[in-house]
């Protein structure tokens, strides 16, 4: 099933913050907590292998890529962000390894694979598509942090392109209001620009 790239998902969560066990889990994983690593191993290694998997074709390389990813996870484990969504970051790594062995493909000669790779990767040819779909998890774990209502006038204002005027008409709320929330809105999201 395709998503929209910009059709934002209703958030599994009500809650919102990122868990409090994901950042528990976080924080002892930069601590160099072997049995936090191993949580979130067993976590997300099938839905990286499935998605590596996906664009490359080839279960070795998915078998590879997926352990590089976890690799880089833990080199990278100082760095990380409890506040921020693990899975987002995980997926992002992962996307960075398969581009990297599409370039190899292409190098060592592997035309065809490499030309299946990349139609896949851009997917009706657009590669802002494929990043789109990539972020469409990362902004839904942002927005799910927002209060719900600034949540609400912020995806209204963002991504369905209503004015202020016409948010205040829909909520039965102050222009001014509408206003408030997105300028409080769009700082909250700033923090997480990468």
């Amino acid at each position: 099933m395709k998503t929209s790239p910009l059709a934002i998902q209703t958030p599994i969560s009500s809650e919102n913050t990122i868990s409090a066990a994901e950042k528990l889990l976080v924080k002892r994983l930069k601590a160099g907590d072997m049995d936090a690593f191993e949580l979130l191993y067993q976590k997300y290694i099938g839905k990286v292998w499935n998605f590596t998997h996906t664009l490359l074709q080839d279960k070795s390389l998915a078998d590879d890529i997926s352990q590089n990813v976890f690799m880089k996870l833990w080199e990278k484990r100082d760095y990380l962000n409890e506040e921020r969504s693990l899975g987002a970051y995980i997926f992002t790594i992962a996307k960075h390894f398969v581009f990297k062995q599409t370039e190899k493909m292409v190098l060592h000669g592997k035309y065809i694979a490499a030309t299946q790779t990349r139609l896949t990767l851009l997917d009706n040819s657009s590669i802002e598509e494929l990043d789109a779909r990539f972020m469409t998890d990362y902004i839904n774990d942002i927005l799910v942090q927002l209060p719900a209502s600034r949540r609400e006038i912020f995806v209204m204002s963002k991504l369905q392109g209503l004015s202020n005027k016409e948010i205040a008409q829909k909520l039965g709320i102050a222009e001014k209001t509408v206003e408030t929330q997105l300028y409080r809105a769009n700082n909250f999201v700033k923090k997480f620009k990468r």
